[in-house]
C-alpha cells in the first residue's frame, strides 16, 4: 500500500496533477467565457458596448463614480435609484480648460417617453418640465443646473452638453457616457444625470425591464413551466414505472412503438398540436401552452430506466405485506426515485422555459408572451444596444442556472443510475 502512495508523490506525478488542474481550470475559464463577457456588457454604456477594443471594466463599475452618483440622486430626491422629484434641481459641475464661448447643455428634444407611465402611470405632456440652465462659476468651471418645474417625478435625466472650439473637456461630477464630434464641436452625452447609486450601476436591467413587461413576460414562464414540470412528473412517472415493473401483454411492442416517436421531428407536431388547440379553443391561453407537452417520450425512457435500476426484491417484499402497484409506487419507487424526477424536472423545465416556436404560434397577445418571446420582440425594441440586451438575456436565463445550482446533485446522481450518457 505504501509503493502507491510514493508514487503519487513523486515529482512526475505531482508535475502531472497541476498540468491536468491546468487543463480543467483553462476549460472551465473558455467554457465560462461568453457568460462572463455577457455580465460584463450587461453594465456597458452604448457607446462601450460598441468599441472595437473589448472594456472588461465599464465605467459603471468604477467605485469612484458610484459616490457621484449617489450625490447626483440625492439631489434629485432619492440617492439610492435616482430620478428629479417635483421642484428638485441639481447641479453638474464640468471642468474645461482653454477659452472660447460658453458651452451648451441642453436635454434631448427625443428623451421624453412613456417610460415613466409604464412604471408610475405618469402621463407625458407636451411641454418638457425639465428646465437647463448654465452658470460659470469660474473661467473654466461650469455649473449645469436642471430643474424639474412638473408635477410629477422625472426618472431619467439625460443631457448632452457641447463645447465650442477653444474648449476642451477635462473633468466632470459623473463621467459621460457617450462623446463625439459635430459642426458646433465637441458632444458629451449622459444617459442620465441623475442616476442613483443602483439606478446608475443597474441601468441596463432598469431600462430593459422598463422597456417591455419582462415582469408578465417571466409570470408567463413560471406557471408554463412549473405546470409542464408537475403534470409531466404525473404521466411520465406512472408510464414508467408501468413500463418498468407492471407485466403485461406487448409491453415490450408498447414501448418500442411510443420510443419510435423520438425519430419524429418536433417541427411535424406543430400542425396537429395547433389544429387541436385551435379548435379547443386554448388560443392565447395557458392551457394551450402546456398542455400539448405534458406527456414527454423521453422522460418517459429517463424514469423507466431509473425505475429498473431498482431492486426487484423490493417491490416482491412489498406486495408479499399486500401492497398493490400504486402502493409500490408511491411507497416504494418514488422515494428512491428522487433523482431521476430531479433529473426530469430539470430537462422539462429546460425545455419549456426556452421553448420559442410554440409560444409564438399559439399566442399573439402581449399579455400571454413568455420569456423568450419577449425577448426576440425586445432586441427589436433595443436595437444595437447591447448593454440592454445582455442585461435582459442574463434576467432570462438567470432562474435555469440558479435552478442547476440547487439541484446539481440530485441531476449527476439521476444521470448516474439512469445510465444517461
Amino acid at each position: 500500500m505504501t509503493a502507491p502512495k510514493q508514487m503519487r508523490r513523486t515529482p512526475q506525478a505531482l508535475l502531472a496533477r497541476v498540468a491536468l488542474y491546468g487543463v480543467l481550470v483553462g476549460g472551465s475559464f473558455l467554457m465560462a467565457f461568453p457568460f462572463l463577457w455577457m455580465i460584463v456588457t450587461s453594465f456597458q454604456s452604448p457607446q462601450e458596448s460598441l468599441q472595437p477594443t473589448p472594456v472588461w471594466f465599464p465605467q459603471r463599475l468604477h467605485l469612484g463614480n458610484w459616490s457621484a452618483a449617489q450625490s447626483l440622486g440625492a439631489q434629485g430626491g432619492d440617492a439610492t435609484w435616482g430620478g428629479l422629484a417635483t421642484q428638485k434641481e441639481l447641479v453638474l459641475e464640468v471642468r474645461t480648460s482653454g477659452s472660447g464661448a460658453a458651452l451648451q447643455a441642453e436635454i434631448p428634444s427625443d428623451s421624453r417617453t412613456n417610460s415613466n407611465s409604464f412604471l408610475f402611470g405618469a402621463t407625458t405632456t407636451t411641454a418638457d418640465p425639465r428646465q437647463v440652465s448654465i452658470e460659470a462659476a469660474s473661467s473654466n468651471l461650469w455649473l449645469v443646473k436642471i430643474k424639474n418645474t412638473g408635477e410629477q417625478l422625472e426618472l431619467k435625466i439625460p443631457l448632452k452638453i457641447t463645447l465650442p472650439e477653444g474648449l476642451s473637456f477635462v473633468s466632470s461630477t459623473l463621467p459621460p457616457d457617450r462623446t463625439s464630434r459635430s459642426d458646433a464641436g465637441a458632444v458629451f452625452e449622459w444617459s442620465n444625470v441623475a442616476p442613483g447609486l443602483l439606478g446608475y450601476l443597474l441601468e441596463n436591467y432598469r431600462d430593459a425591464l422598463r422597456v417591455a413587461p419582462f415582469g408578465q413576460y417571466f409570470l408567463n414562464s413560471v406557471i408554463n413551466a412549473v405546470a409542464q414540470v408537475l403534470l409531466g412528473m404525473v404521466v411520465v412517472t406512472l408510464a414508467a414505472f408501468a413500463f418498468a415493473k407492471i407485466p403485461f401483454w406487448g409491453k415490450d411492442v408498447v414501448f418500442a412503438a411510443i420510443l419510435s416517436s423520438l425519430v419524429i421531428p418536433g417541427e411535424m407536431l406543430l400542425v396537429p398540436n395547433f389544429v387541436t388547440v385551435f379548435k379547443l379553443g386554448w388560443l392565447d391561453s395557458y392551457p394551450g401552452l402546456i398542455v400539448p407537452w405534458i406527456a414527454s417520450v423521453f422522460g418517459i425512457f429517463l424514469l423507466r430506466q431509473f425505475f429498473l435500476s431498482l431492486p426487484n426484491e423490493l417491490f416482491e417484499a412489498a406486495r408479499i405485506d399486500g401492497a398493490g402497484y400504486g402502493t409500490q409506487l408511491t411507497r416504494v419507487a418514488l422515494p428512491l426515485a428522487v433523482p431521476g424526477l430531479v433529473t426530469f424536472g430539470i430537462f422539462s423545465f429546460l425545455g419549456s422555459w426556452n421553448a420559442l416556436l410554440w409560444p409564438i404560434i399559439v399566442t399573439s397577445k402581449t399579455e400571454m408572451r413568455t420569456l423568450q418571446v419577449g425577448l426576440q420582440s425586445f432586441i427589436g425594441e433595443a436595437g444595437s444596444n447591447y448593454g440592454q440586451l445582455m442585461a435582459a438575456s442574463l434576467l432570462v436565463i438567470t432562474p435555469i442556472i440558479l435552478g442547476f445550482l440547487v439541484a446539481q446533485k440530485q441531476f449527476i446522481a439521476g444521470v448516474a443510475r439512469s445510465g444517461l450518457k
